[in-house]
């Protein structure tokens, strides 16, 4: 099945490839002239120190996170005049009524990716080489493997017009980052590992539809029917379907809160790790609790709406806000490892107490976020001042 599936599929690229190349082909040609040195081979060795300085040591974590995200926007805009070569057209509209189990799908979705990435695999082949022969070679060549899986992640987003997967590949970019810049090779591992695991679940959470167009089901119209995804629990993905549905808000806040992380952590390391550090690491977490909190009302909101279906389901009576607590510790974890990455050494003890603090600060907001009424900000305000001064009085002592 795999073998007839993509020879369909590589037909129809071929032939939509060549109708492409034939429109545009003037473009390709003015681009070759205008880069300087020899044609075909300058662009493919600038595009190769670019891969490899995505490892490189010495950029830093901003630089490192920088040149990521670069990199998957340059797979982005790659694939995206390919996009309905590689989709499989309307063809992919029969190949949906057929039986064709989801690792089959998924192997001739890698290859057409592979097929339509051809001329970059040179260049990324000679990054991965000079990679290699860096200072702790293993792991740059490991995490720049981990780069082009997340880039093709961003890639296969862009092909089925989903938007989640960009989520969990943004995060992944962030946690590689990060594990490029630690100091100890443990925590460079398992902050890699955790990439990889964040952007495939992000891949296996998302909604399900070949034609890339979100899919409503029967019983609302913004219920969101998902594909069974064993590698994801089902709240998580009712929780991550509602904040795709709210993308304004969830960007909003989940991206504050980390570039508050990233803020914070720059101020630590300005102020040289003095006594200036700990009341500033005290204050973001308390900003970043609050930002977070917002989302108790994005996720209480949704469980509301669906209560009458809900309510016919076998679930314990605390089963959401348990889990919508549990999924927000979750991501503020996120933000807690940005700000307290560069006490890792000097710092630890008080480091681990302010996180398991602030993740209790996040679960006591739940209380004025969805009790408060009118005055939920000011009794959240209240709340966080309160904590922020008693762990300032602790930490003191």
């Amino acid at each position: 099945m795999y073998g007839r599936l993509a020879r369909l599929r590589l037909e129809w690229y071929g032939r939509l490839g060549r109708d492409l190349l034939a429109r545009h082909w003037q473009w390709a040609l003015l681009a070759t002239l205008l880069v300087p040195g020899a044609p075909i081979v300058a662009p493919f060795l600038k595009f190769s120190v670019l891969l490899g300085a995505v490892v490189a040591p010495g950029v830093g974590m901003a630089g490192h996170a920088l040149l990521a995200v670069v990199i998957d926007l340059a797979a982005m805009l790659w694939i995206m005049p390919q996009r309905r070569a590689v989709s499989g057209g309307a063809f992919m509209g029969y190949v949906a009524t057929l039986p064709v189990s989801r690792p089959i799908r998924q192997a001739v979705e890698a290859t057409m990716l592979a097929v339509a990435n051809g001329p970059l695999l040179p260049v990324a082949g000679l990054a991965a080489a000079r990679a290699a022969v860096l200072a702790d070679g293993a792991y740059r060549a490991c995490g720049f493997l981990a780069v082009l899986g997340l880039a093709a992640l961003a890639q296969h987003a862009v092909v089925t017009r989903r938007l989640l997967p960009l989520g969990g590949v943004a995060m992944g970019d962030l946690l590689l980052a990060m594990g490029l810049d630690a100091a100890s090779p443990p925590a460079r591992w398992c902050l890699l590992a955790v990439a990889l695991a964040v952007a495939v679940a992000g891949v296996g959470g998302c909604p399900a539809g070949l034609g890339g167009r979100w899919r409503r089901g029967r019983t609302g119209p913004g219920a969101v029917m998902f594909d069974r995804r064993r590698i994801v629990a089902p709240a998580l993905r009712v929780q991550c379907g509602i904040l795709a549905d709210r993308p304004v808000v969830s960007v909003l806040r989940i991206g504050a809160a980390v570039g508050l992380a990233m803020g914070g952590a720059r101020l630590v390391e300005l102020f040289d790790f003095d006594t200036r550090a700990i009341p500033t690491m005290i204050v973001a977490v308390a900003a970043t609790g609050l930002l977070l909190a917002g989302l108790y009302c994005t996720l209480s909101d949704a469980h509301r709406a669906a209560a009458p279906y809900l309510a016919a389901l076998p679930l314990p009576p605390r089963y959401w806000p348990l889990r919508d607590t549990g999924f927000l510790m979750l991501v503020n974890l996120v933000p807690l490892a940005i700000l307290f990455r560069p006490q890792g050494r000097g710092l630890l003890a008080v480091s681990a107490g302010l996180a398991v603090a602030g993740q209790a600060l996040l679960v006591a907001l739940r209380w004025p976020v969805l009790r408060g009424g009118r005055h939920r900000l000011v009794l959240s305000l209240v709340l966080a001042a309160g904590w922020s001064g008693a762990a300032i009085a602790a930490v003191s002592r």
